[in-house]
C-alpha cells in the first residue's frame, strides 16, 4: 500500500535490512534482521516510499562485479517480497573510500539522484543506518536520522560518534518512531494509512513476544500447571491476586476452573479463588489499613498449606503481589508468578513465567494466552480428555 507521493524513508542495507557480513559477496549470505518485515510492511502501510543506499566498496577493491551486486540485490527483493514488501529503490555506491567521490555515504548524490528519480526533496527524507555515514549523510541534507541498534548501531550508540535525532533496537521501532511522526494534516486516506501501519505494528508485536514467549516459557508454563494440579489432586485451591488488568485475568481464570474452560466435556469444579473479587473486603481494608497487604491478608485468612498462590504482575515489583508471595512462603503455599521481563517476584516464587516483554500491552496479552493454556491443561491432566 505505498503512495508514490509518501515520504520516503533511505534505509542503510548491511546491518539494518540485513545481517552484517563483512563483504556480503553471495546471494545466500542475505539474512533479514529481526524486525525487518514488521517495520517495512508498517512503513509502507503508512505510505512510505522505501529507498536503499548502500556502500559496496567491494566493488571497487575487486572482490566482486555488479553482476554479482545485483544477484544479491535480487535476493534482498526477494525476501522481502514473500512477506508482501515492496522496495521503491536500491541505489549503491561502487568506489573506495580514497576515490574521493560525491555518491559515498555520507556524500549526498545517491540521495539527489533518488530525488530527481522518485520526485522528493532530499531534505524531508528520514535516513535509518547502523553507522556514522547514514546519520552523517542525513545531518548533511537536513533530514530526520535514526540509529537501528542492529548491526554496528549498538557500538556507535556507546561511543558517541553517531548522533543521530533517534535511537531505537531495530526496524520496528524506527517504523514505530516515523509514522509517529508523519504529519496529522494529510488527507483522510494518509491518515487511514497511518492508521492501518500502527494497528499493524502492534499486532507484529504482539506476534513476536508470542513466538518469543514458545520459544522461552513453555517449561515454565507445563511447571505451573503440574503444581497447580497437584494441589487440586491434593484437595488444595488456587488463590489469584493481581491489580488492574492483572486483576481481571485473576477472575478470568478462576472463572474458567471453577466452570470449565473445554466446553465440550463435563467436570466438577475446581477451587479457584481470585483475591481481587471481595469489594467489600478490599474497600475496608484499603481504607482502613493499607493497600499494599490486601492480597497477604486473604492468604494469610483463607491459605493453608497444599494451596496455591499465582501472582500476576507485568512489572514483577507489585508491592501487594510481592507481600502476598511472602506471606505464601511462610504457610507452606507453593507460588507461581505470571510476569513480564522483570522485576523481583521471580526470584521469590516457585515457579515463574516470564513474558519477555518490558512493554504492559503486550505482556498482557500474552499473559492471556498463557492463562488460557494453564486451565486447559489443568483439566487434561486431572480429567483425561483428548485433544479435540
Amino acid at each position: 500500500m505505498t503512495n508514490r507521493d509518501g515520504p520516503v524513508v533511505v534505509l542503510d542495507r548491511d546491518g539494518t535490512l540485513n545481517v552484517e557480513v563483512h563483504y556480503l559477496s553471495r546471494p545466500d549470505q542475505v539474512e533479514l534482521l529481526p524486525g525487518v518485515v514488521e517495520g517495512l510492511r508498517a512503513l509502507q502501510s503508512a505510505g512510505c516510499r522505501l529507498v536503499v543506499v548502500t556502500n559496496q566498496s567491494a566493488i571497487g577493491r575487486g572482490y566482486f562485479d555488479e553482476a554479482c551486486l545485483s544477484t544479491i540485490h535480487d535476493r534482498l527483493r526477494a525476501l522481502l517480497a514473500a512477506h508482501g514488501v515492496t522496495l521503491d529503490a536500491i541505489y549503491h555506491c561502487p568506489h573506495r573510500p580514497d576515490e574521493g567521490c560525491r555518491c559515498r555515504k555520507p556524500g549526498p548524490l545517491l540521495i539527489e539522484r533518488a530525488g530527481v528519480d522518485l520526485g522528493f526533496d532530499p531534505a524531508t527524507v528520514v535516513v535509518v543506518g547502523d553507522k556514522p555515514c547514514d546519520i552523517d549523510l542525513g545531518r548533511g541534507l537536513g533530514a530526520t536520522t535514526i540509529l537501528v541498534r542492529t548491526g554496528y548501531g549498538a557500538a556507535h550508540e556507546k561511543a558517541g560518534d553517531a548522533a543521530a535525532d533517534f535511537v531505537v533496537d531495530d526496524l520496528r521501532d524506527a517504523a514505530r518512531v516515523i509514522i509517529g511522526r508523519l504529519p496529522a494534516d494529510r488527507t483522510d486516506d494518509m491518515t487511514q494509512h497511518r492508521q492501518l501501519a500502527r494497528a499493524r505494528l502492534h499486532l507484529e508485536a504482539s506476534i513476536a513476544v508470542t513466538r518469543q514467549t514458545l520459544d522461552e516459557c513453555v517449561p515454565s508454563i507445563v511447571a505451573a500447571v503440574d503444581l497447580v494440579a497437584a494441589s487440586f489432586r491434593a484437595g488444595g485451591k488456587l488463590m489469584l491476586c493481581g491489580n488492574g488488568g492483572s486483576a481481571a485475568d485473576c477472575q478470568h481464570m478462576a472463572a474458567e476452573l471453577v466452570s470449565r474452560l473445554t466446553m465440550a466435556y463435563e467436570r466438577p469444579g475446581l477451587p479457584a479463588l481470585a483475591l481481587t473479587t471481595d469489594s467489600s473486603f478490599l474497600t475496608a481494608f484499603t481504607n482502613d489499613i493499607n493497600y499494599e497487604d490486601v492480597f497477604a491478608r486473604q492468604v494469610q485468612a483463607l491459605g493453608k498449606p497444599g494451596d496455591v498462590l499465582l501472582g500476576i504482575s507485568t512489572s514483577g515489583n507489585s508491592t501487594n503481589v510481592v507481600r502476598a508471595v511472602e506471606q505464601a512462603r511462610t504457610q507452606g503455599i507453593r507460588t507461581v508468578g505470571l510476569l513480564g521481563s522483570g522485576g523481583v517476584l521471580p526470584s521469590m516464587v516457585d515457579v515463574a513465567i516470564r513474558v519477555p516483554s518490558s512493554s504492559t500491552m503486550l505482556v498482557q496479552e500474552t499473559h492471556l494466552s498463557v492463562e488460557h493454556i494453564i486451565c486447559a491443561l489443568v483439566e487434561r491432566e486431572l480429567y483425561g480428555y483428548e485433544d479435540e
